[in-house]
């Protein structure tokens, strides 16, 4: 009679198992740092998403949405700029204690200060002035002067509490509290699971699988539910002939690949010289035979999901006729070998890759063209460590490489600005133009929306005409799961997984 009565209750607890159980995720590579403080990487980044809770992010439009806040509303005091942010009034932290605008400005104050915690992100809001609580769920940050980094960086500021901070030597990862929809369960080298703190989410477990044969195989042998991780688009293509059981979410990329060019060099400080060069690289075959149609080609730094900053002109097409044109007006001629020559010299360009193994198959496709149409190209293949010292000393012809994790226009001055020469930014290439100069100083100084965007895109498109870069693609964003898994609100361009959130978990 017992087990009569309780057999009702042992199948809805097996249901609810089915329903909202344990998620194997799978990840390329380990989270280098958890901290809220000091996490860098675009892992450790992704797992805060879903552990803490900032003020805004950003969707999958990459436009700014509310995570902790109802609404947020701006305004100008003279050069000060002031956000006021009305917080939403059900947000609480895991201890069921509500979120408040004094832990708001205690969060600030947090990240900022030196002694103890020493953020690596206290550079980004030191632009903040005060933080003036107007009421337990009002909040004003006022900066300095405008910036459109001023809301951008907020996706890095969470809202957290520390527990009896004054008492501590130093803030250690279980002291803080958070405000996420996860809290963290168990972390290890290899394997990362978090609890969830609401009854429509499953556990996650993240599980490293470094290898993509590995991981291709684990997901067929249901090892793996839903695969985050990169895959090489002939890895994906093998993997959709071989398992016809699995799902393929795929949306076109926020990550710009790209061919870095020295502007200090001889031959490639000749705007010719760099149009010649952009219509020997045949974009659209390698994107169509090498990456298997997953990418999108680039028509600048942003993809689509950046509609406000779209180009629709995609630049120099894969034309040798025209590149021969070009240099034959710059005064080379070609060789009994076929080789372009001027003074006597060949056309020699300096090329450092990095030993990625997909990267190094796309550049040596790109280096036979080039030897096919008369430029000599000298390889350089080098551990990242190495490469990346290549990249920002300047010791290259060309790089092939890519910018991640960007949010807004605002890279635009990291990478192409005359003052953002390293060590002070990213612009490794030493691209030097007054009238881009120009362009984006406006664009960052103007409150004005509307107006702002006009010159940002203008400062873009100026960087395009000057052939800053050569613009190659954007790579699609896939992830890959069991049939048993839906993704109700899809995925998010820039890979966030806050898409998560949204998945419903059948799996047996």
């Amino acid at each position: 009679m017992l087990n009569h009565i309780l057999w009702p209750m042992v199948v809805f607890f097996l249901l609810q198992l089915k329903a909202y159980g344990a998620v194997s995720l799978a990840l390329s590579s380990s989270p280098s740092n958890l901290s809220p403080f000091s996490s860098t990487d675009a892992n450790s980044q992704n797992l805060n998403r879903l552990v803490h809770l900032s003020l805004t992010d950003f969707g999958k439009d990459m436009r700014f949405v509310c995570r902790l806040c109802k609404s947020f509303e701006q305004r100008f005091e003279d050069e000060k700029h002031i956000i006021r942010f009305h917080l939403d009034p059900t947000a609480k932290f895991w201890d069921g204690t509500a979120v408040t605008a004094i832990d708001v400005k205690k969060s600030w104050q947090y990240f900022t200060e030196e002694k103890k915690i020493k953020s690596i992100f206290r550079f980004a809001f030191s632009s903040i002035k005060d933080v003036i609580v107007i009421d337990e769920k009002t909040v004003d940050l006022v900066y300095k002067e405008f910036s459109l980094e001023n809301l951008s960086n907020l996706a890095l500021l969470k809202i957290i509490k520390i527990e009896k901070y004054k008492e501590l030597e130093s803030v250690e990862l279980e002291d803080i509290v958070g405000a996420g929809p996860y809290k963290y369960k168990d972390i290890k080298t290899l394997e990362i699971s978090l609890n969830p703190l609401r009854e429509d989410l499953p556990e996650l477990i993240f599980k490293v699988v470094r290898d993509e044969t590995t991981l291709a195989l684990k997901l067929m042998n249901k090892e793996i539910d839903l695969s985050l991780a990169k895959m090489s688009p002939r890895k994906e293509n093998w993997l959709k002939k071989k398992s016809g059981d699995l799902n393929f979410w795929s949306v076109p990329g926020a990550t710009y690949v790209y061919l870095g060019l020295n502007h200090q060099s001889s031959f490639l400080s000749e705007k010719l010289g760099r149009l010649a060069l952009a219509h020997l690289i045949p974009k659209k075959e390698l994107v169509k035979y090498k990456l298997k149609g997953s990418a999108t080609l680039a028509t600048g730094l942003f993809s689509k999901a950046f509609e406000d900053f779209y180009l629709q002109d995609s630049g120099p097409e894969y034309n040798p006729e025209v590149a021969s044109k070009i240099l034959s007006e710059m005064g080379y001629t070609k060789d009994d070998k076929g080789f372009w020559k001027k003074d006597g010299k060949n056309i020699s360009l300096d090329w450092k890759v990095s030993n990625n193994k997909s990267t190094i198959e796309v550049v040596e496709v790109i280096k036979n063209y080039l030897n096919q149409n008369g430029l000599v190209v000298n390889l350089t293949i080098q551990e990242w460590g190495t490469f990346m010292r290549s990249v920002k000393s300047g010791d290259f012809d060309i790089v092939m490489s890519q910018w991640v994790g960007f949010t807004g226009p605002d890279m635009l001055k990291f990478v192409f600005h005359s003052e953002s020469t390293p060590p002070k930014g990213g612009n490794r290439g030493h691209f030097i133009d007054k009238e881009f100069d120009k362009l984006l100083n406006r664009a960052q100084g103007e409150r004005d929306q509307t107006l702002r965007m006009k010159f940002y895109k203008k400062a873009a498109k100026r960087a395009n005409s000057e052939l800053a870069y050569i613009n190659m693609w954007h790579p699609d964003v896939t992830w890959i799961g069991r049939d048993c898994i839906e993704l109700a609100n899809g995925i998010h361009s820039n890979g966030n997984f806050m898409a998560l959130l949204s998945l419903n978990y059948e799996c047996k």
